[in-house]
């Protein structure tokens, strides 16, 4: 089986803007807004290397909530796909919930089992591509993402200086890149602890 390290989108792997109407950061809505953040492509590159492999996890009900459409969050894949390739790293897999529970789209509103908190998308990667969940990291900016990584069975990295949520995650990180070098270090010891025996 394969490990991974999932990733959570908006605010570890691109900006997220301020939305003065819900008085709250969101995913941009325009394709001009989408920019990665600082240093992502080098963690992205170097989570390929360490033989992971990358796969977002991210909740998008932007489609659900009338803000956007389908063809622009294609589009979005599209621009942050070139963007990682562009500096020589690559996602294996991208896995969005685009559901709502208070959704403008009728067929949407829906209280799925794949919008993080609940571990329904990792479980679904990991039934897909392979993945040996319990040896696989989700890095994310929320307590949503470190509660979903926890019940999926994998590690959970806070990325951020965002409040520790209830669930303490197993690693925290100031970026993205710094959670992946905290997970090649790890699995560098963990290589060593079993040459040693």
């Amino acid at each position: 089986m394969r490990r991974a390290i999932f990733l959570d989108r908006d605010g570890v792997i691109n900006a997220t803007l301020w939305n003065p109407a819900e008085s709250a950061m969101d995913s941009p809505y325009r394709l001009e807004d989408f920019r990665l953040l600082p240093r992502v492509a080098n963690a992205v590159r170097l989570v390929n290397e360490l033989g992971f492999l990358a796969v977002v996890i991210s909740n998008q009900p932007g489609v659900a909530k009338g803000k956007c459409s389908p063809a622009f969050l294609d589009a979005v894949d599209r621009r942050m796909v070139r963007a990682l390739a562009g500096a020589g790293a690559r996602l294996d897999s991208v896995y969005y919930c685009l559901h709502h529970p208070k959704a403008r789209v009728a067929a949407l509103r829906v209280d799925c089992e794949c919008r993080k908190p609940k571990p329904g998308l990792l479980l679904r990667a990991g039934r897909d591509l392979d993945i040996d969940l319990r040896a696989s990291y989700m890095a994310g900016d929320s307590e949503r993402d470190v509660t979903a990584g926890i019940a999926a069975g994998c590690k959970a990295i806070l990325v951020g200086d965002g409040p520790l949520p209830p669930a303490s995650p197993h690693l925290r990180a100031r970026d993205l890149l710094d959670a992946v070098e905290q997970v090649a270090k790890e699995s560098h010891e963990e290589r060593a602890m079993v040459i040693r025996r």
